[in-house]
């Protein structure tokens, strides 16, 4: 990478490159006069990118980045017309950890503890009326996973909205995108509970629940795992009739799933069906059957309502889904972890075990 641009800022020394989106690029930074952090340098071109993503760091200062689980936003400067952010260093995102384990997928009790910071989180936002609107485990990070095994933060308010001013329908990534976005209906908060369920079956079986790459595909699969939208949801989609079609043909007219064949008709965009996890479900249920049947009563039930808990996060209805508030209160989301997360001896290992006390995060705790 070429940061001849950004090198003219005196407080800040660029060590190497973490990342690169759409809009900026992502480094690793010495601030001279104390600790290291990461610099988000926003493209020249998209600089009101960069102006409005600092107006919702500003809204942040709300709320205590520790105990919301939100990432430390330090400060924000220009370099060459470029803006740039400047946030506390954290470790691997929640897909690179992912990535270095060879997506080994994670035990319900682990992913509980994820689970219970980002309701925290979700529930903090919900607080100033503030949407993140693209959650994904790329901007899930580990703060320091050798020092605080599944400590986590939420990172990346480069797509947040607020609640009462939020009608844009290009938010999300596909396979992490709520059906509300993809069919054109009025968005809330509610997006960011459909994502977070979305991240918390990646986490469970390595792989993205659903597909990646097409939104046709992907509301073909969501209709195969949890049925259609119901008549009213569609009857008031903006979008419905690129992806169902109304028959006229009974007494009661009733919406269908175009083929992909009338969807690329109707859209003029192609798609093409390609197999997945997603392939091995008819529905949520399936999911119990993924993982070998766990022998402990305890472990099976934990398991349960683990998946109970996901089919209300991704209801297809977003005035249906589970609200933050209400997750904390299910039984899966409510339980103190038994025993500590820590990781296993071994400078260099990327796994997770039950061992003797070391870190347990105050999940619970709502700022």
């Amino acid at each position: 990478d070429d940061w001849s641009p950004y090198t003219t800022h005196s407080n800040y020394q660029i060590l190497k490159s973490l990342g690169k989106g759409s809009f900026a690029t992502v480094a690793k930074c010495k601030k001279l006069t104390t600790e290291e952090v990461a610099v988000k340098f926003i493209r020249d071109d998209m600089s009101f990118a960069g102006r409005r993503e600092i107006q919702v760091y500003k809204k942040l200062k709300k709320l205590d980045p520790d105990k919301c689980n939100v990432v430390r936003f330090i400060e924000h400067f220009t370099v060459n017309n470029h803006v740039c952010l400047a946030f506390e260093l954290l470790g691997d995102s929640i897909h690179d950890f992912m990535t270095k384990r060879n997506f080994k997928p994670f035990g319900v009790s682990e992913i509980r503890v994820v689970a219970q910071q980002l309701l925290v989180s979700l529930n903090a936002l919900k607080s100033i009326g503030l949407v993140h609107a693209d959650i994904k485990p790329d901007n899930i990070i580990l703060v320091n996973h050798k020092a605080q095994p599944l400590k986590v933060k939420l990172i990346d308010f480069g797509m947040a909205h607020m609640s009462s001013d939020f009608n844009n329908y290009k938010i999300q990534a596909i396979g992490y995108r709520a059906p509300e976005v993809i069919l054109g209906l009025p968005l809330n908060e509610a997006v960011d509970m459909w994502t977070l369920g979305a991240v918390l079956a990646f986490m469970y079986t390595g792989k993205h629940l659903y597909p990646t790459h097409s939104n046709y595909e992907a509301i073909r699969v969501m209709v195969q795992m949890q049925g259609q939208p119901e008549e009213h949801v569609l009857d008031s989609a903006k979008y419905a009739e690129s992806y169902f079609t109304k028959s006229n043909s009974s007494p009661c007219d009733v919406w269908r799933l175009n083929t992909s064949t009338e969807y690329t008709k109707i859209t003029g965009i192609e798609t093409e069906r390609r197999s997945g996890i997603y392939d091995l479900f008819k529905t949520l249920d399936d999911l119990l059957h993924y993982h070998d049947a766990p022998k402990d009563p305890t472990e099976l039930k934990d398991t349960l309502a683990f998946i109970s808990l996901l089919k209300r996060m991704l209801h297809m209805d977003p005035t249906k889904r589970i609200t933050p508030t209400e997750s904390s209160l299910t039984h899966y989301a409510s339980q103190i972890c038994p025993s500590f997360l820590i990781v296993t001896s071994g400078e260099n290992s990327s796994s997770v075990s039950h061992q003797s006390p070391k870190y347990f995060p105050d999940a619970q705790h709502f700022c």
